[in-house]
């Protein structure tokens, strides 16, 4: 990314597979706030802290067997542990010390927050132990001997107050602060035990010794739950718990210069030190630098954040390599608001031309564009109702994909296919002369939009998936050859009505005029008979895949899906027979970048023309 905050800039040197170029990650002053004269300050806190408690770990093991006490049982089973922790919270200080590797370029920091979950999980196990060993001896009791216990108790206390008061030094490490749990957890116990040694040498009641184990645990409980979600919110990427995320993209939106905020992500490389990364777009690539500055200040002293990385993007700019010169005349000349009117891109099918039409709607000097593409059977039509309403924000383009609609048609029908349709959306995005396009593609015009998103340099900045994904349900593929490419005619357009709505049943139940909206558009009048507005031919690839090419499809449609890095909301009909709740967990699963909402009632393709549709496509491309 460009626009880094960082100086990643050294003279060149030869790197071997070894050793990690010392320029790759150097860092300016203030990006490192830790000093390795504190780590080994803090090593040493640790260390003393080991020594001491696996030193008398020994001593109250065995004054708990012979005592045959619980209380000095758990307090020793505390004090084992923490020699444990303190152990493992050693050696992942020493171990996040080791520098960056060509394998690990930021470091091993998370080593301490990785040795803080264990500890945790440690602990809670320990709990259960003494909690569960407890209540069996509130039926079996057994004979403790008092006066042993409260002589070794009091050893502990004393030692245990000391080992806490050496590891409180070290406040900030998540991982110093796991091991003092343990160390807390087992000062509580010793206290527990020479309360219970005490009340057992003047009473001779024996179930204040399981009581009080109960009590003690319990107490620990919440301080190590709290370090097992700090811990696990680091090690998952969270936002650090003190940064404020939603304010932090507040702030950068209001940064003199700064036009949109999107792909925004904060987090800790290690504890303590919090990263940025980001696309900001601006109006004019010369203002960078000065915005960057201002972002840079703004970010360390708001929200503490010095690692920065931010890529610089041109609002609306367009490329001067591929837009076409007359048609940027004309955009910025005319003063007209398209509701619907139609355009022709001219595309390449081989040694052939065609022209793909398109339907706008908007203000053409938007650079703003938001480019709707229809399913297998479709055309742009459909999202007029959609259009209508983003309109408002967007310059809204819905082609009719070739062969459908007023597009020409393919004199090789095997070209009616998703490369073909991928080429000529690009020809078309050239034309518009725009640098970035959202994208809304149902069902085919999802698939077309995954492939085209996952090209190198690939202008798609969001999408929306309506209702399709990289595999195809075997019975939707047999319900679309049920009637894609077969005979329809009708003498009476009412009737052709009728038949199409059946066969769209599965869009979801609309009123009489949201169906003529929706697929009115779809039928046309040729020789006194109402026919489907696209080239029959259109199914003859779909016909020719068998099951090998179906699957290296599929194959090859996961590949792409995993190689795209935008934000992307898939929509899926609860009911749909195309696009499995299966599948949509995976998307989601294989892509960080994904994420879905169903619709109920509505089986393949939710329509869009309703109004909470059109609200839910509003919100995410806002």
């Amino acid at each position: 990314m460009s626009g880094s905050h960082h100086s990643h800039s050294a003279k060149p040197r030869v790197q071997t597979s070894s050793a990690l170029d010392s320029s790759l990650h150097a860092h300016k002053k203030g990006d490192a706030r830790h000093t390795h004269s504190k780590q080994v300050s803090n090593q040493n806190l640790l260390l003393i802290a080991l020594v001491l408690t696996l030193g008398f770990a020994g001593v109250e093991g065995a004054a708990a067997y012979f005592a045959n006490s619980l209380a000095l049982i758990s307090d020793a089973g505390h004090m084992v542990t923490d020699a444990a922790a303190l152990g493992l919270a050693l050696l992942a200080q020493i171990i996040s010390r080791r520098p960056p590797s060509p394998k690990h370029s930021f470091g091993f920091g998370r080593a301490e927050a990785l040795a803080a979950f264990v500890n945790s999980i440690a602990m809670l196990a320990l709990v259960a132990w003494i909690v569960f060993e407890a209540i069996t001896r509130f039926y079996d009791p057994h004979k403790v001997d008092g006066f042993t216990v409260t002589v070794v108790a009091s050893i502990g206390l004393l030692m245990n107050i000391v080992v806490a008061w050496v590891l409180s030094r070290d406040k900030k490490s998540v991982n110093t602060r796991a091991a003092l749990v343990h160390v807390m957890g087992d000062l509580l116990g010793s206290i527990a035990a020479l309360i219970a040694g005490i009340v057992i040498q003047l009473t001779g009641w024996m179930p204040i010794d399981a009581i009080l184990s109960i009590l003690v645990s319990l107490l620990i409980l919440k301080s190590t739950i709290s370090i097992l979600g700090e811990s696990y919110h680091f090690l998952m990427e969270g936002v650090p718990l003190h940064i404020d995320y939603l304010q932090v993209g507040k702030d950068l939106r209001g940064i003199p210069g700064v036009l949109a905020v999107h792909d925004l992500h904060v987090w800790e490389m290690t504890p303590s030190f919090p990263a940025l990364i980001g696309h900001i777009e601006i109006a004019e690539i010369q203002e960078w630098p000065e915005i960057m500055s201002r972002i840079n200040e703004m970010l360390l002293d708001k929200h503490g954040i010095d690692h920065v990385t931010l890529q610089p993007e041109i609002f609306g700019g367009l490329d001067e390599h591929t837009h076409d010169e007359s048609l940027q005349d004309d955009i910025h000349s005319s003063p007209v608001m398209h509701q619907g009117d139609t355009f022709y891109v001219q595309c390449v099918d081989g040694e052939s031309t065609h022209r793909m039409a398109y339907h706008a709607w908007g203000n053409p000097r938007n650079s703003k564009v938001l480019l709707c593409v229809h399913g297998l059977t479709r055309r742009g039509s459909d999202f007029k109702t959609l259009a209508e309403v983003m309109c408002q924000d967007y310059y809204v383009v819905c082609p009719d994909i070739v062969g459908r609609g007023d597009s020409d048609r393919l004199s090789n029908p095997m070209q009616y296919a998703v490369p073909q349709y991928v080429a000529d959306i690009a020809q078309l995005v050239k034309t518009l002369g725009v640098a970035h396009i959202d994208w809304f593609g149902t069902s085919m015009g999802g698939l077309i939009g995954m492939v085209y998103a996952a090209m190198p340099n690939s202008p798609i900045r969001r999408m929306l998936i309506n209702d399709v994904g990289p595999k195809i349900e075997p019975d939707a593929i047999k319900r679309l050859g049920s009637y894609v490419g077969q005979p329809f005619s009708f003498a009476n357009r009412s009737e052709a009505l009728n038949r199409l709505n059946a066969i769209c049943s599965t869009f979801g139940e609309h009123t009489p005029e949201e169906w003529e909206t929706y697929n009115g558009p779809m039928l046309i009048e040729r020789n006194g008979l109402w026919i489907m507005h696209y080239d029959p031919n259109i199914s003859v690839p779909f016909a020719s895949v068998n099951p090998i090419m179906a699957k290296a499809g599929e194959v090859a449609m996961w590949h792409a899906f995993k190689q795209i890095h935008i934000p992307m909301l898939i929509v899926r009909g609860a009911e749909s027979d195309l696009l499995s709740a299966t599948t949509l967990a995976e998307m989601c699963k294989v892509n960080p970048y994904a994420r879905s909402i169903e619709i109920p009632n509505v089986g393949h393709a939710p329509a869009f023309v309703k109004k909470e549709q059109i609200a839910l496509a509003k919100e995410f491309f806002s």
